[in-house]
């Protein structure tokens, strides 16, 4: 049973989340003749937006310190990493326009903070845990953030040539960034990620008796076959160079080996069994 401060803190974050999406998006599409109003439509999104950020923090902690929740759930761990992913887009805005999926992670934040809420927790982190144990863990999750970042560039990278291509330019002007910075962007985010992921794998075989015994098998293997995809990726990339649409493919090749990897077994324990 959860507490009523919890859902003091939740019922808000989930309004303002909501409402920071309707915003952004609202203004995305919208005529942008009105430069101040434009602005300041777009200075309320980023203020709801970052005032949800605040209470999913507080939500996240709370699950984290709760006797009853001090675990590794599918709705804790997307829970988390979705905040990572919302603060960066947040924040990384500052210095490359994200317009065109800030209204996307509000509604992936909103939908994953009500789960975080509804649906109970089970796997948990206990005490008995190495502490290199718990960094390989943490590791993984931020090489997931990370890879989970660079798949939304990679979407808006093609979605940006193609508006070129098509000369379709009524959204480049101010929502968009350029196509070189987002690439640039990107080539570096595959590169931290493919690198934490890289290390988190390193890590397990050092703190993990047997990272190919029952259990761990299909993981180790799976997030193997995500690195290597990101690896020729990169290495083809700068070599010879890849097409956009090529570099959503293998961003969603990678992503998607990945989550099958850490979440595919408790999608099957918590959901479907």
């Amino acid at each position: 049973m959860l507490a009523t401060g919890t859902y003091a803190v939740f019922f808000p974050t989930l309004i303002l989340y909501l409402l920071a999406a309707f915003v952004l998006g609202k203004r995305l599409f919208a005529n942008h003749s009105s430069t101040d109003s434009n602005h300041s439509a777009l200075s309320l999104g980023f203020y709801l937006m970052a005032a949800a950020c605040f209470g999913h923090a507080i939500l996240v902690t709370l699950f984290s310190l709760s006797s009853e929740s001090h675990s590794l759930s599918i709705a804790h761990v997307a829970a988390a990493l979705s905040l990572l992913v919302t603060i960066t887009m947040l924040v990384t805005n500052k210095y490359i326009k994200n317009h065109l999926f800030l209204p996307v992670v509000c509604g992936v934040s909103a939908l994953f903070v009500s789960l975080l809420v509804m649906a109970p927790n089970s796997d948990k982190i206990v005490s008995s845990m190495s502490a290199g144990l718990v960094g390989h863990i943490v590791l993984s999750l931020f090489a997931f953030g990370t890879l989970s970042i660079c798949f939304l560039y990679a979407v808006q990278l093609s979605f940006i040539s193609h508006q070129l291509k098509t000369k379709k330019l009524h959204l480049m002007n101010k929502t968009l960034p350029p196509l070189i910075l987002v690439e640039q962007v990107l080539e570096k985010l595959m590169v931290a990620g493919a690198s934490l992921l890289f290390i988190s794998l390193i890590s397990g075989f050092i703190f993990i008796p047997n990272m190919f015994a029952d259990g761990y098998a299909h993981k180790t293997l799976l997030s193997l076959l995500s690195f290597t995809t990101y690896l020729v990726a990169l290495v083809v990339h700068k070599k010879w160079g890849l097409r956009s649409r090529i570099l959503v493919v293998v961003n969603f090749i990678g992503l998607g080996l990945l989550t099958l990897a850490y979440f595919g077994s408790r999608i099957v324990s918590e959901f479907i069994l």
